[in-house]
């Protein structure tokens, strides 16, 4: 019975504690619940709407529009990248990172144009249309030469852009965008390059920014150059991905076990007490047994 009693109790702590971390492990509703905004509701023009995330601009949607456009030319120019030239493994590995890079942002920008009420374009440009055809009537080292140099192109201006809005917008969703923007295309740009057919001299000079005006007051900056290497390879051992732990998920779990950690130790350790209260008795069980039979 006592070995019985102290299982069932044990039992009971067990699942009391359980059920409450449970319950503790749950994310906290938003404030502000998540739907799907009907198209259209994410302002047209210069209007600004406020959102659960942070206010949505003009710039904030152009960018949207630009990222959701890039795909729809650059996975197909790595397709046929892959198809004309099989014999090519810098070409192919660039079409491959074309592909993987332009599909994971597509899933970022798609579920972002749903969260804020935003309908994307379907079509390429017209530009961009044109590319592709140059691409299609183009063969052999002729079509490295387009392939590289027009994507490289179009990726600088996006990178540019990109850091641009990544620095002052002022929507969460646009910066997880923007940020995952900028790791994918510094990937793009770098193995573009490493194919070898790029025309640097054929590419946009950069402009030095302007020097900050004496009525403004802006210190110029001090300290010590960033290291070289980091400079030159900002996302070096990064993986692509859609940052965790932000309102993109609406979740953010904290430890191992989410916000759950002492509860789950908590229930570990009265199991483990119990275990021992359970050895404890069978030994007790043993020696009074021998006693008993050395009495007989």
């Amino acid at each position: 019975m006592p070995t019985r009693l102290l299982v069932a109790l044990a039992g009971c702590a067990l699942a009391a504690l359980l059920s409450t971390g449970s319950a503790i492990g749950q994310p906290a509703a938003p404030s502000t619940p998540i739907s799907t905004p009907p198209p259209g509701s994410g302002g047209t023009g210069d209007e600004v709407v406020q959102t659960q995330w942070g206010p949505l601009g003009p710039a904030d949607r152009d960018f949207l529009n630009r990222v959701k456009q890039a795909g729809l030319w650059e996975k197909p120019a790595g397709d046929k990248g892959k198809a004309k030239r099989p014999d090519q493994p810098k070409i192919q590995e660039a079409c491959k990172h074309l592909i993987e890079g332009h599909t994971l942002l597509d899933n970022v920008v798609n579920r972002a144009g749903v969260l804020l009420g935003h309908t994307l374009p379907t079509e390429a440009t017209d530009e961009q249309k044109g590319w592709l055809a140059e691409m299609d009537a183009a063969n052999g080292d002729e079509f490295d030469a387009v392939f590289a140099n027009r994507l490289r192109a179009a990726h600088g201006k996006v990178y540019a852009y990109a850091a641009q809005i990544r620095a002052g917008t002022k929507n969460e969703l646009v910066r997880i965008l923007s940020t995952q923007a900028m790791i994918t295309v510094f990937d793009h740009m770098k193995v573009l390059e490493e194919t070898g057919r790029v025309d640097f001299a054929g590419l946009e000079s950069p402009k030095p920014l302007a020097a900050p005006t004496a009525a403004s007051g802006t210190p110029e900056p001090t300290g010590a150059a960033p290291d070289s290497d980091t400079a030159a390879n900002p996302t070096d051992g990064v993986i692509p991905t859609v940052p965790e732990g932000t309102k993109f998920t609406r979740t953010a779990e904290k430890g191992v076990f989410g916000d759950n950690n002492g509860v789950f130790f908590g229930a570990i350790a009265v199991l483990a007490l119990a275990l021992v209260g359970m050895r404890m008795i069978s030994r007790s069980k043993k020696k009074t047994t021998r006693r008993k039979s050395r009495t007989y």
